[in-house]
């Protein structure tokens, strides 16, 4: 037999979500147009798929066997539908992002994945702060923008890509400390040399501390990850970075990571955007690329 998919959509829908009038409300039509495409479909297969339960309804046996088997059909549907609106829309068009320098790391290699599937869309990349990136999101000037990934920001949704440790640092030598663990209690007495205002990293140490109830002594602020790096090599301060930023430097010793008896504190970063449905066509196709790579995080 040849199947209906109008038939067969309207018993996934309405298997899944287990009302007539959800599937007909859904698929925009009327409730007796989903009984009658569910009754076709059952008269074409000689087989009672569903039975109504008072307002809800309930799968025989052999409907929960078709519902597996439909839901594997119309996952690979979307997945095609979406890989024919990439096609359709990678002739022209732009996608602005926004992503702190430390993270970029990460997303750099997407971002040539993006190019090489979507090569009519230009990517215009933004950089700055996490602040000045959330900012960027409420004026329209960025559609997608990596932050720090938390609940309370306003009128921005976030969806996690991933977490990382960071990671307290000093020169190999420093004056400032020189054994392999330090306890949090400690920080008080040492010199720290913290990222400006408006950094996540900044934000997430202050809030570590805090839950501490320890008072840092910051000696140094800065705004440039590579002047940050280069005053704890000169032994200003010790400095907290994510892991990502001083991998080179800990390869080669030129910094050493001091282990925090209480633990160190972990960054979460978050794609953000300010509404799925004011989506363009190549910011969608950028999630689902994202959702897809290897860099998600993995709960």
């Amino acid at each position: 037999m040849i199947l209906n998919m109008n038939q067969l959509r309207a018993f996934f829908v309405a298997a899944k979500s287990n009302s007539i009038t959800k599937a007909a409300d859904a698929l925009m039509v009327t409730p007796p147009a989903i009984t009658m495409q569910i009754k076709k479909l059952e008269k074409a297969v000689g087989v009672r798929l569903l039975v109504r339960d008072g307002n809800s309804i309930r799968l025989t046996k052999t409907g929960d066997a078709v519902l597996t088997r439909t839901e594997k059909i119309f996952t690979e549907i979307h997945e095609m539908e979406g890989f024919f609106d990439d096609i359709s829309m990678s002739k022209s068009g732009e996608l602005r992002i926004g992503c702190p320098e430390t993270p970029l790391k990460r997303l750099a290699p997407l971002i040539a994945d993006f190019n090489k599937t979507h090569p009519g869309i230009k990517i215009i990349l933004d950089q700055g702060s996490n602040a000045e990136m959330v900012k960027s999101i409420g004026e329209h000037r960025n559609e997608l923008a990596v932050v720090r990934c938390r609940s309370n920001y306003s009128r921005l949704k976030t969806k996690s890509i991933w977490a990382e440790e960071v990671l307290l640092i000093a020169a190999p030598l420093s004056s400032h400390w020189s054994g392999p663990d330090i306890s949090v209690m400690q920080l008080p007495v040492i010199p720290l040399i913290l990222r400006r205002e408006g950094s996540a990293v900044r934000e997430i140490v202050l809030e570590y501390l805090r839950k501490f109830k320890v008072k840092p002594l910051i000696a140094m602020e800065s705004g440039s990850i590579v002047l940050v790096k280069e005053f704890v090599m000169q032994d200003r301060g010790l400095a907290f970075m994510e892991k990502g930023a001083v991998e080179e430097e800990l390869k080669n010793g030129s910094l050493i990571s001091v282990h925090i008896l209480e633990g160190s504190p972990i960054i979460e970063f978050g794609i953000g955007y300010r509404n799925r449905r004011d989506l363009s066509p190549p910011a969608w196709a950028f999630l689902r690329l994202l959702e897809n790579s290897n860099i998600m995080l993995r709960s």
